[in-house]
């Protein structure tokens, strides 16, 4: 299978892998590209079935679309790297990162959670993609984040809820299996202080991680990185330079 995601020459840069949530096209994170520390390569990780592979099948779980984001960001685990992901995005990050593992390849010094419990915390409502279609609208709706427009033009609507259906789907079938062992890196689990989406305590990340695990809240609700993007860029920017200036004096001694 051809990779759709094009190598971006980082020049000694740090790249950040960037997941999207339900629906939403990697694309949305160019955005940061004004803000994020010359340092860093912003690097949008697509998914199947929208932007530049809109003709693609959507997946059929977790698993699925973990094993093909593996195939797209291969290349850029020689070096390292970072990954972040929001909402759908955290729980697709940390199964790419459980598949990085298992094949021996050099893990991300950090991973951004955004937006989401714990894996094995179980959403209290698993079904809301099976809603009939103006439920279901109203419940995205109901989260912020989306444009009305896409919801009011029948062609863009035609097109969207297909791909919001599939990607809540994922996250309502997903059955979280536990590891052999915790994973030995460093999260930054983030979320907004007015998210209501979330379920169980954001604090039991740590029980996936060997590492530290750092919890930071940031005003607004769950779209909370587009409420606070200037300030979420920037606790990026502060953590990954921070890491790498450490592990440059690491590899000094």
């Amino acid at each position: 299978m051809n990779s759709y995601l094009r190598k971006v020459p980082t020049m000694n840069r740090i790249p950040l892998l960037c997941l999207p949530y339900a629906g939403g096209s990697a694309q949305v994170y160019k955005k940061w590209s004004k803000g994020i520390h010359p340092s860093i390569s912003l690097i949008p990780v697509e998914m199947a079935g929208r932007g530049s592979r809109m003709s693609e099948k959507l997946y059929e779980d977790v698993r699925e679309a973990a094993e093909d984001l593996l195939r797209q960001v291969r290349e850029y685990t020689c070096e390292p790297y970072a990954i972040f992901g929001h909402s759908m995005g955290s729980l697709l990050a940390y199964e790419l990162i459980h598949l990085i593992h298992a094949e021996g390849l050099p893990l991300p010094f950090a991973a951004f959670m955004s937006g989401r419990a714990a894996p094995h915390c179980v959403d209290a409502d698993r079904t809301t993609f099976q809603l009939p279609d103006e439920a279901f609208i109203a419940e995205v709706q109901s989260l912020g984040g989306t444009p009305l427009e896409l919801f009011q033009d029948k062609e863009l609507r035609s097109l969207f809820v297909p791909i919001l259906r599939a990607d809540f789907k994922l996250v309502g079938t997903y059955e979280h299996k536990p590891p052999q062992a915790p994973l030995p890196l460093k999260l930054i689990v983030m979320n907004g202080i007015g998210d209501t989406s979330l379920c169980g305590d954001v604090a039991e990340w740590q029980l996936h991680t060997t590492e530290i695990c750092d919890i930071v809240q940031f005003e607004g609700s769950h779209f909370f990185i587009h409420e606070q993007e200037h300030e979420v860029v920037s606790l990026i920017n502060d953590t990954l330079l921070r890491m790498s200036a450490d592990s440059r004096i690491m590899q000094k001694q």
